[in-house]
């Protein structure tokens, strides 16, 4: 049977489209491919760099905890040297509170409030080396305890004033750690009233946090150490700040309130 000329120019016509159509869909379908590798690879990238942020946090962490340890067990050698066997004791079991803090908490982000407690067993052991010499005042608002921020940022900065302030000083001294909102975030600040940072410790520091030098260096570890998971887990809006107040020192931690699933809210109360 002979096909007419309408009915096979239609044949040739539905041949092509139907080619052009098959052509498309298949191009379809390796875009979609395509993205969905893209997706995929984006959120391979986007795991990646959670874990090596977490694996920045955890190398911190570690960095600190090996610093700490030696400067406290530097404090319960002292004691016992000078014959203060009770207070030696006493300090071990301090110790041991704090060393069980490190331990049991896995989460990177601490409330305020287990901060401040911490801090206070930090100083009770510091308290046994300096006596009446160390002096120390606590003011934070209640609605400002639940606030989250990185676990021990507190301790260096009260070390650092026991080290530098506290200690030179023959009559020793008051720290005063206190905490403010302003400007959509936290402000905790502490404060010595002793001889003061070395205005050379100062300027390195700063130097450090411009240039980003090397952290190779002994020297200001808890500073640097503080600074940078400040800048890891809450970006550049975070910062510790030293400086010369009056014949002492105040170091300042900023932090910003965090938001959307993270939101940490202000929680309604008096102060302490």
């Amino acid at each position: 049977m002979l096909l007419s000329l309408n009915l096979f120019t239609t044949l040739i016509i539905l041949g092509i489209v139907g080619g052009m159509i098959s052509l498309t869909v298949i191009v379809m379908i390796l875009i979609t491919e395509k993205e969905v590798d893209f997706l995929k690879i984006e959120k391979k990238r986007a795991d990646l760099e959670v874990l090596l942020n977490e694996s920045k946090l955890l190398h911190l962490s570690a960095q600190i905890q090996p610093h700490f340890l030696f400067n406290t067990l530097n404090t319960i050698t002292t004691l016992i040297r000078l014959g203060k066997n009770k207070e030696a004791e006493q300090a071990i079991y301090s110790l041991s509170s704090l060393l069980r803090y490190h331990l049991d908490k896995k989460a990177s982000l601490v409330s305020l409030k287990e901060e401040i407690k911490y801090a206070e067993q930090y100083l009770s052991i510091q308290k046994l080396r300096f006596g009446s010499r160390l002096e120390w005042e606590i003011h934070i608002p209640k609605e400002l305890l639940e606030i989250k921020i990185p676990m021990l940022v507190i301790q260096p900065l009260i070390e650092n004033a026991c080290i530098h302030g506290i200690e030179p000083s023959v009559d020793g001294g008051t720290i005063v750690i206190s905490a403010s909102s302003k400007n959509e975030g936290l402000l905790l600040e502490i404060r010595d009233d002793g001889t003061g940072v070395n205005d050379d410790i100062i300027s390195e520091f700063e130097q450090w946090k411009t240039e980003n030098l090397s952290s190779n260096s002994e020297t200001n570890i808890g500073l640097r150490n503080v600074h940078a998971r400040l800048k890891e887990q809450f970006g550049k809006e975070s910062e510790l700040s030293i400086k010369r107040s009056g014949n002492g020192t105040i170091s300042i931690i900023t932090i910003p309130f965090l938001q959307s699933s993270q939101e940490i809210s202000i929680r309604e109360g008096g102060s302490i």
